[in-house]
């Protein structure tokens, strides 16, 4: 496990709460270790995915477009001690006050995205909130790691399993010449989208909220056929 040493001058500390490439995700939170103890975090990609404590933050923003409406909608939760502390040079549009003191309809909002929200939201109440979204995601997570996991070395998942990510499943397979066909045969049976990022290559499956238990066995299923094809 990696660790890292904060600035003590730094006015705050930022994380990513869950990196989509690598499939990494912060299970526990650090605690901001400078003067203003200001812990920022980008949770655009695992936003209402699962129970979250907003008193450690400062600031949490999420693009919405991962598990709760179309992009071009961004959520903002910041504490009020932080509203005021702009710098003077910061533009109107991100000067987070403004959007505050006009009810955050400063400028045209997109109301469609805004709307879809809105029924995500009453969707995820209508599962029994977040804590039920949660054990969800955790169930889908786990049947697709236990399957790299017990693929005697045909799959493998590089990331480490505490920091295992419940909403980005990176792997590779044990003949890296077979992932191409790995990924057409999937895409025949209307699974798609499975090419990992261009930066580390293999195979990356994303199993957001929306992704329903049937779909990840549809693709445990697929591995276990494909490697009893190919092993």
């Amino acid at each position: 496990m990696r660790t890292f040493e904060q600035n003590p001058d730094a006015k705050y500390l930022h994380i990513c709460a869950n990196e989509t490439i690598h499939g990494v995700e912060y299970k526990r939170y650090p605690m901001a270790e400078n003067e203003t103890g200001v812990l920022v975090a980008d949770m655009s990609s695992n936003f209402c995915s699962k129970p979250v404590d907003v008193s450690l933050f400062g600031v949490i923003y999420a693009g919405a477009q991962k598990n709760v409406g179309p992009s071009g909608v961004t959520i903002v939760i910041i504490k009020d001690s932080l509203i005021e502390q702009a710098q003077e040079f910061t533009p109107v549009m991100l000067d987070y006050k403004v959007h505050f003191e006009n009810q955050s309809l400063y400028n045209t909002p997109p109301c469609y995205g805004i709307y879809m929200c809105g029924l995500v939201f009453e969707d995820l109440l209508e599962q029994g909130g977040l804590v039920e979204v949660e054990k969800k995601n955790m169930e889908k997570a786990e049947i697709l790691y236990n399957a790299i996991d017990g693929s005697k070395g045909f799959y493998k998942c590089p990331v480490e399993k505490a920091v295992r990510s419940l909403m980005n499943v990176p792997f590779t397979l044990q003949r890296s010449d077979l992932e191409a066909e790995f990924i057409k045969e999937a895409a025949k049976e209307n699974m798609v989208q499975l090419r990992g990022h261009w930066s580390v290559g293999g195979i990356r499956a994303s199993i957001y909220n929306a992704m329903p238990l049937a779909g990840v066995q549809k693709l445990v299923a697929f591995m276990e056929d494909f490697q009893t094809r190919h092993a």
